[in-house]
């Protein structure tokens, strides 16, 4: 359950820094850097809970439809025990290379998960014009989106964006 439009990338990687501590795991300290000739680092994550650590996913979605931004980075960090919890961290690419994150979003998924939140960007299926939207989205038994809600948006406005209360929902052309 991702979002719609990311691709796999190999533009981005990340490098990771063991550091033991007096607890019983250390912690990771991982970069997000762009690969190629000069690494240049974009963002640093910590992961603490590093028995449960699993793997870390880099999408990418190209021209998401916000002026002065040529891709969105999509940095998930999952974890498993008894259900997988994924942290998101999205990151806007500036026309400049400026690295503009977004708010952590984090999902847990069971068994039984037939839903998660994300990001939507103009560009994808739901998106808004000028608008970076946070949305749930459920889906039916074969995997399909059965609806999706708009829990907040953002309104994108060249240099920031403004969190604006939303109550409106979304939802999908697709037979339930």
């Amino acid at each position: 359950m991702k979002a719609q439009n990311f691709q796999k990338t190999e533009k981005y990687i990340v490098q990771t820094e063991i550091k033991e501590n007096e607890a019983k795991y250390p912690t990771y300290t991982v970069d997000l850097l762009r690969s190629g000739g000069i690494s240049k680092k974009l963002s640093t994550v910590v992961i603490n809970d590093t028995e449960l650590f699993e793997d870390i996913f880099i999408t990418t979605l190209e021209n998401p439809g916000l002026e002065g931004i040529s891709e969105v980075i999509k940095m998930e960090v999952e974890y498993i025990a008894c259900c997988a919890e994924v942290q998101s961290y999205y990151y806007l690419i500036s026309n400049d290379s400026k690295v503009i994150p977004l708010p952590q979003l984090t999902n847990v998924y069971c068994e039984d998960s037939d839903s998660d939140s994300q990001y939507t960007f103009p560009t994808q299926e739901y998106g808004v014009k000028g608008n970076i939207l946070e949305t749930h989205t459920s889906y039916n038994e074969s995997s399909e989106i059965k609806y999706v809600c708009l829990k907040q948006g953002l309104v994108w406005n060249q240099v920031l964006y403004d969190f604006q209360k939303n109550t409106t929902a979304i939802t999908s052309n697709t037979k339930i």
